[in-house]
């Protein structure tokens, strides 16, 4: 009977090491969007990173888009992942028919994507509040989440639906071919893009991205959506085409995300080393430049902060009452 006690109590004890050790990984992978996109690349250096300075495997993993890993990433089957704050936020909250992905959390606020309006180069149209009675899309169904983005701005600009004229495309890029080919009069896309910066260079005339500087407290408008998107206004450092200095546009938040199996000396190591190698990885990296270690913690995050990442901000007096406030928010839905 004695020995069989000792049996069962080494089982559990081998049962309770091994989980502890599964949640702290000999390896790390990355889910990015395919091979060839700008996730992949940035995974890819990252994994290389990890790699040389965290003493870890580490591998980017493309897959079709984050529809694939996120899920993953939320399971504990993947470690690492990019989504935008406005994605992941749906993700979180079950929102827009997506699936509850309750275990994902955030390491870090990564960098700024801006995001807004493009015409064309000799259009009319200089603001977003000129988009009334205007052909505009405002839907991408490949991009489910982004319509979010699309219409804080057009609202924080007076604009609902039956305004202008909707549209909705397959895609980002279908969204560019629809205003340089003359189908809509404005689509939302990523500033800076490689495909912005084609259509640039071969559209006569050129694009241009619509302003939102006629409106006021457009940031604190879209704080009370709670929802991730944000302002940017373009500075002179970012030559982005078709977007002039001071131009006032919109911005997601590129966050990097883990699950909440990820153990707090895993997190805790991720930031500790992209930090250090921040001037590294900025001249790898040129999005890197709308970045920057004291921008990691953002007032509106939309997803709950990993506990190994808030201890470092803790560290570094970068956690403060209101991030606590917003991640219990958060954390209370659960």
């Amino acid at each position: 009977m004695i020995f069989l006690k000792k049996i069962i109590f080494l089982m559990v004890f081998l049962a309770i090491a091994s989980c502890a050790d599964s949640n702290n990984s000999k390896s790390i992978t990355i889910g990015t969007n395919p091979a060839g996109t700008f996730y992949y690349v940035v995974g890819t250096g990252l994994s290389k990173l990890f790699s040389e300075k965290l003493d870890k495997r580490a591998i980017a993993q493309p897959a079709s888009g984050s529809a694939v890993y996120v899920p993953l990433i939320n399971n504990g089957e993947m470690s690492l992942g990019f989504s935008t704050s406005i994605e992941a936020g749906s993700y979180y909250q079950g929102k827009m028919n997506l699936q509850e992905q309750p275990n994902l959390r955030v390491l870090m606020r990564f960098w700024a994507m801006p995001y807004g309006y493009m015409v064309r180069g000799d259009s009319d149209l200089h603001f977003v509040s000129d988009l009334n009675g205007r052909s505009v899309v405002d839907e991408q169904s490949a991009n489910i989440t982004l319509s979010i983005g699309n219409s804080s701005m057009l609202m924080v600009s007076g604009l609902r639906k039956g305004d202008y004229k909707s549209i909705t495309v397959g895609g980002l890029p279908q969204g560019i071919t629809a205003v340089t080919d003359g189908l809509a009069d404005a689509a939302p896309i990523a500033l800076g893009q490689g495909n912005v910066r084609k259509a640039n260079a071969t559209t006569p005339g050129g694009i241009r991205f619509l302003d939102m500087s006629d409106i006021e407290n457009v940031q604190q408008y879209f704080d009370s959506l709670g929802q991730g998107f944000n302002t940017y206004t373009v500075s002179e450092e970012d030559q982005l085409p078709g977007a002039t200095e001071g131009l006032l546009t919109g911005s997601v938040d590129i966050y990097l995300v883990t699950s909440s199996v990820m153990s707090d000396e895993d997190a805790l190591g991720i930031v500790r080393v992209i930090e250090e190698s921040w001037e590294e990885l900025q001249t790898q990296f040129a999005a890197l430049k709308r970045g920057h270690p004291s921008l990691f913690v953002g007032k509106n995050h939309t997803i709950p902060f990993h506990s190994g990442a808030i201890k470092y901000y803790q560290d570094k007096n970068r956690w403060n009452d209101e991030s606590e406030a917003r991640n219990q928010l958060l954390l209370s839905r659960y």
